[in-house]
């Protein structure tokens, strides 16, 4: 029973704890929304992009995490909306989170729209779930004793916890280049399943210049700092667009030391996209990296479709 109750509570806590740090994508450019809720209607049309990634799929523990978001730029009130879900399961359903974000931002022009100022603001809904079913307890026999542990009284988590979110974010975008910085989780609602757990906000502030070395070729140049309680992370990353439709790309993350990989393939229409990381330490024979996979849809109209537009805008 003891053992029981241990590795009840190192679960909670574990995760309340270690695990509380939102999920991040290497592969901003197809998790715009994501990294900022001001992109939403920066491509000026209709946009739908997919993300899923794998992390550490050799750990026991199997990490996914699953977005999918839905983005327009309504032209009439010069403003953009987007909804999107994220589904994050750790430990082979253990424990999930599930997320329903809706974001609005206000498009700003000047200059004959070469600078655009762009806030916005996101509420979200959350439900966290711990599987109990799932945990294996292992026998309750002391081996050093030949007893069973003692009966102890415990407190019982629940076992899902919902609440409301709230984010913003702040977008400047001059000609090629974008500078903008979001916080998600202003109010830091209570996520705990064992007490009060408070979700810590996540600052982020990201730069990015797109270099449009022919009309077929453009090199991206991105910059992002993030911060979340305790955690903090470093992206530095290049990718390149050749012949307007061969994507490619290496940078590196300071928060794990890894360097990530990707390459994909976009029309006027679709992007796919496969990432790797691959950590430098001594974790990476161990982990075998993380995998990304991402798809996006996007509808413009035909002027937009015939020019080579940045990555951010696509």
């Amino acid at each position: 029973m003891m053992r029981k109750i241990f590795f009840l509570y190192f679960i909670i806590f574990a995760f309340a704890k270690g695990f509380s740090q939102d999920p991040l994508f290497t592969n901003t450019s197809q998790s715009l929304v994501y990294l900022n809720p001001s992109f939403a209607g920066s491509n000026g049309g209709i946009r739908n992009q997919l993300s899923y990634r794998n992390q550490w799929p050799n750990m026991s523990g199997t990490y996914f995490t699953y977005l999918n978001s839905f983005d327009a730029y309504i032209k009439p009130i010069k403003g953009a909306i987007a909804v999107s879900v994220l589904h994050d399961n750790a430990g082979h359903g253990q424990l999930k989170r599930d997320v329903l974000n809706l974001a609005y931002a206000q498009h700003f022009s000047l200059f004959d729209g070469k600078l655009k100022i762009i806030p916005s603001l996101q509420a979200s809904y959350f439900r966290l779930t711990l599987d109990l079913t799932k945990l294996n307890f292992g026998d309750p026999i002391d081996p050093r004793r030949n007893n069973c542990f003692a009966a102890q009284p415990i407190t019982i988590p629940s076992q899902s916890k919902s609440n409301f979110d709230f984010s913003s974010g702040l977008l400047t975008n001059y000609k090629n280049f974008y500078f903008g910085t979001s916080v998600f989780h202003i109010n830091q609602p209570d996520e705990g399943l064992l007490g009060t757990s408070k979700l810590p906000y996540r600052l982020s502030i990201h730069s990015s210049y797109n270099f449009h070395l022919s009309e077929k070729t453009l090199i991206n140049f991105f910059v992002n700092y993030q911060k979340q309680q305790y955690f903090e992370n470093l992206d530095l990353n290049i990718n390149a667009l050749f012949f307007k439709h061969l994507i490619s790309g290496a940078g590196f993350k300071s928060s794990s030391s890894a360097c990530n990989f990707n390459a994909g393939y976009r029309n006027n229409y679709l992007v796919l996209s496969l990432g790797y990381d691959v950590s430098l330490t001594k974790l990476s024979g161990n982990t075998a990296g993380s995998w990304e996979f991402m798809a996006s849809f996007n509808l413009r109209n035909k002027e937009q479709r015939k020019t080579l537009t940045d990555l951010e805008r696509w």
